[in-house]
């Protein structure tokens, strides 16, 4: 499906591609495209489909060669981003969702980062702070010249998140794991799921169905 939008960038008006897709040991997806041919920006988001899963997911991936940067990554926006190795911790909600690879989410880190940070590059800045930005993003460069492996964690409280494995069948990627665990209270509050109440939609199933 196509539908008319705005480009997010210079407001002129393009177009949105979406479909419905499974990925493979993941899930039915939602993914949504928009490219501007103004000034060429471009966007990809993913919408998770079926129901709100009972548990969240922690996936975490070793980095170790070249090959491991171009396996594809979806990030959620309810996906924090760990690497662990250059102290980077990403809260939920940062980057928005993403489909791109190990190498593209790095570099759309780095990429963000200095949008934050670049606008305090000029006299104002003391040495310190600018030294300390420098060689953090250095550091995030650094990771995609695999000069050690690093570790890369999505962790998903509504497991809407996926890197994909390296082999045919997932369970022989011993670089790639995935854990589930119970969702906090917290977690559930600000994902508005603690004071959901399904009741009114669940009686007019049950309704249809006996009928």
């Amino acid at each position: 499906m196509t539908f008319p939008s705005t480009c997010g960038a210079c407001a002129v008006r393009c177009e949105t591609r979406m479909f419905v897709t499974k990925i493979p040991y993941f899930q039915e997806v939602i993914v949504m495209a928009s490219t501007c041919d103004a000034c060429g920006y471009r966007n990809s988001e993913l919408k998770a489909g079926g129901a709100i899963p009972a548990k969240g997911k922690k996936v975490t991936l070793v980095v170790k060669n070249v090959e491991d940067l171009s396996r594809d990554v979806i990030k959620s926006d309810t996906a924090s981003v760990k690497i662990p190795e250059i102290d980077l911790e990403l809260a939920g909600g940062t980057l928005g969702g993403l489909v791109t690879t190990v190498e593209g989410l790095v570099t759309k880190i780095s990429e963000s980062l200095e949008r934050v940070h670049g606008f305090t590059f000029g006299d104002s800045l003391d040495e310190v702070r600018r030294s300390r930005w420098l060689d953090f993003r250095a550091r995030l460069i650094k990771l995609l010249n695999i000069e050690e492996p690093w570790t890369l964690i999505l962790d998903d409280a509504l497991t809407n998140s996926f890197i994909a494995p390296a082999t045919d069948n997932i369970k022989d990627d011993h670089q790639l794991t995935f854990d589930e665990y119970e969702r906090s209270w917290e977690q559930n509050e600000e994902l508005g799921l603690n004071d959901m109440d399904t009741s009114s939609a669940d009686a007019a199933y049950a309704s249809t169905d006996a009928s």
